[in-house]
């Protein structure tokens, strides 16, 4: 994937993110709120394990925790 693409990509599932934080939000019903928020939680983690590894092929995997470090 490139680098425009992975940029495309990461934006859609920060907007599908958005959507269903906001949904959660003006939510009425709890258990239907919870469930908006742990599809939330999940696409989090898709979106940042799709960003890991995207990164793991561009990046020698020193040079991905380096920043931690500093």
């Amino acid at each position: 994937m490139s680098a425009p693409e992975c940029i495309k990509t990461s934006a859609r599932q920060c907007e599908f993110l958005m959507r269903l934080v906001e949904e959660a939000e003006h939510c009425d019903n709890p258990d239907r709120m919870a469930l908006l928020y742990g599809m939330a939680k999940d696409e989090t983690d898709n979106l940042s394990k799709s960003l890991r590894q995207y990164l793991s092929r561009k990046l020698p995997s020193e040079k991905i925790g380096q920043k931690d470090a500093a």
